[in-house]
């Protein structure tokens, strides 16, 4: 039996527990869930870290089944994504995460203050845990305060897709990106529907799958539609225009559709699909 090692945790010597009795291995685990405690992790496909899959954002939950050195194998809980994670950015407490960032970036802060020296900052789709607000600031479980507004309620799906991509404008391309500081195609797709309480997958032919509504033509697209091409994802945003995070531009970047099809097909073919999420 074939798996898709990117999303089923099957190692050549040890798998998770839920397999037991489909694969023949060595070992078995029932894996341990930690959570990020850094900006972001890289997440890796081996161990040498020569090759970056995704990355990990505050809050998220990553069940490990194994730890190497300086690495952990496992899973994420929220898109199911296999690979390794520097163990020294993950921790066993649970974050109960009562909030996400709704910014790109906000800062965290030792005190309520604008005029401190930030500890960190955090991206966009990160989960946090309000413990109490003071003035225009929230505290958050053990790491410090942000500017309120910069976060929205776990459960609030109520986000337009097409302003939470505009955020992104300019953000510089990075592959297997997903945080502020740099993002892929479908890395960005993924973190706009998942703000919306959408469990988007992470990799353009994974969506692709996922989404079942197709859109008869390219004359019936509406914002918020994603355009597939064969490696490749744009979201549209309105009937003529994509936001789309590329290698062209090297940066999250607006353009025509019609532009954008004539370049793209050079490198990616005709476009495969269009969505309606």
């Amino acid at each position: 039996m074939k798996f898709d090692s990117r999303i089923i945790p099957i190692r050549n010597d040890l798998a998770s527990i839920k397999y037991k009795g489909l694969v023949k291995k060595n070992y078995f685990s029932d894996g341990t869930d930690y959570y990020l405690r850094s900006s972001s992790s890289p997440l890796y496909y081996n161990k040498n870290a020569k090759e970056l899959a995704t990355q990990l954002l505050y809050g998220e939950a990553f069940k490990v089944f194994d730890i190497s050195g300086e690495f952990a194998w496992g899973q994420s809980l929220r898109d199911n994504y296999v690979g390794y994670t520097p163990i020294k950015f993950l921790a066993s407490k649970k974050i109960n995460a009562t909030h996400k960032v709704r910014s790109l970036r906000t800062f965290v802060y030792k005190d309520p203050e604008i005029k401190e020296i930030p500890i960190m900052h955090l991206s966009l789709n990160s989960l946090v845990k309000i413990k109490s607000k003071k003035k225009k600031f929230s505290y958050l479980e053990n790491l410090g305060w942000v500017y309120s507004n910069d976060l929205s309620p776990i459960n609030n799906f109520k986000f337009n897709a097409v302003d939470i991509a505009m955020q992104y404008l300019n953000t510089p391309y990075l592959w297997g990106g997903r945080d502020s500081l740099g993002i892929d195609c479908s890395g960005l797709i993924q973190n706009i529907y998942q703000m919306k309480g959408i469990g988007m997958p992470r990799d353009t032919d994974l969506q692709e799958l996922f989404i079942a509504d197709e859109v008869d033509s390219v004359s019936t697209i509406k914002a918020g539609d994603l355009i597939f091409w064969k490696g490749h994802v744009a979201m549209a945003i309105d009937n003529k225009n994509i936001i789309h995070a590329n290698a062209y531009h090297m940066r999250t970047s607006t353009e025509t559709l019609k532009t954008a099809k004539v370049r793209i097909s050079k490198e990616y073919g005709k476009i495969i699909r269009i969505s309606r999420p």
